[in-house]
């Protein structure tokens, strides 16, 4: 067990500090931000609101080509990489862990992992295990609010964490940028650009072209990016928006693990007890957004050479949206060549 997880949370206080590092009272400092929140959705059109959150203190970089580079909040700059190279060298294979309940049932300390990336609350595997996580990615403000202290574990990591704009300013409401360790790589929403006024279908085809991203059905809208420097689509889960990073990468073996989906109103995640379960919608839309989007993705990138499989037996995508395998095929060495073949 790894026990320095416990000992790096930090005592809940009366106060937190804020992006500059001053400690302010949290009621005053949630009625300033709710604040300006309202003031600028009533001085700014409907397609503007969902960048509520990065009207005051906040300055959006981008290139000429439009997307993002950099980002700084009142006055302090975020350790940005938008410029590393994509693909990474070495992406052979990632795991992405997501946090079903099944993530209860693997053996983390036998199950190889060359590469792992987590999402929102994955990092909680380092209370039983040693798991080291290369990459992380956050799209839910609602998680940093939420679970704040698994927040901080994952910012105090060397590792390179895509997110939005919006959810690293709820990130710098408890930790100043000056004090992450992790890097940080801006992610833009295709239908909701930070900044910017959002993007009905016809604005956003004519912005990308057919290399950048592909198109699953254009009324709802559902598709995959295939450049994340131009956006993700959100997809509804955060494990889409994982793959779709992994997949810009360039890593050719994808294993999705806890994508369970199951009852997800009322079901605990791995790392959640029953009855303090963080609200969920992966129920409302599994049929509609989420499994279609999985299963076209999939599709897409069979045809790219890239192998997807998700190692949750009892997930609610079926076989006909994604293969799956037994984690422990991963541990046997002749089922998992056969299975690969």
């Amino acid at each position: 067990m790894v026990s320095e997880v416990n000992a790096m949370r930090p005592a809940r206080e009366r106060s937190e500090p804020d992006a500059q590092g001053r400690s302010a009272p949290i009621p005053l400092r949630r009625i300033r931000n709710t604040f300006f929140k309202l003031l600028y959705r009533y001085t700014h059109p409907r397609a503007f609101h969902h960048n509520e959150r990065l009207g005051r203190g906040v300055s959006i970089e981008r290139d000429a080509a439009g997307r993002l580079t950099g980002m700084s909040i009142d006055g302090q700059h975020l350790p940005c990489v938008n410029g590393m190279p994509l693909p990474v060298r070495d992406a052979a294979e990632c795991h992405l862990i997501a946090t079903g309940p099944s993530i209860n049932a693997i053996d983390y300390d036998v199950l190889p992992m060359p590469r792992a990336m987590g999402v929102n609350g994955a990092i909680a595997l380092r209370r039983k295990y040693d798991v080291r996580f290369d990459y992380y990615c956050i799209v839910d403000a609602g998680f940093v609010r939420n679970h704040g202290e698994l927040v901080d574990l994952i910012v105090a990591e060397p590792l390179t964490l895509f997110a939005t704009p919006t959810v690293l300013w709820h990130i710098a409401q408890r930790c100043a940028p000056s004090r992450m360790r992790c890097r940080v790589f801006l992610l833009d929403e295709m239908l909701f650009p930070a900044g910017s006024g959002a993007l009905d279908v016809a604005q956003l085809r004519a912005a990308h072209g057919a290399a950048s991203l592909a198109w699953f059905d254009a009324a709802r809208p559902l598709g995959f990016s295939l450049d994340i420097r131009r956006g993700v689509f959100e997809g509804r889960t955060v494990a889409y928006t994982g793959l779709q990073v992994l997949a810009s990468l360039g890593f050719r073996r994808i294993y999705l693990h806890g994508l369970d989906l199951v009852d997800a109103a009322r079901t605990p995640r791995f790392y959640e007890r029953q009855g303090a379960v963080q609200p969920s919608q992966l129920d409302k839309h599994l049929r509609d957004v989420i499994a279609p989007s999985f299963r076209h993705a999939g599709a897409l990138l069979r045809r790219r050479g890239v192998q997807v499989t998700n190692l949750s037996m009892r997930s609610a995508l079926g076989e006909d949206v994604l293969p799956k395998m037994r984690w422990q095929a991963l541990v046997n060495v002749e089922e998992r060549e056969s299975l690969c073949a």
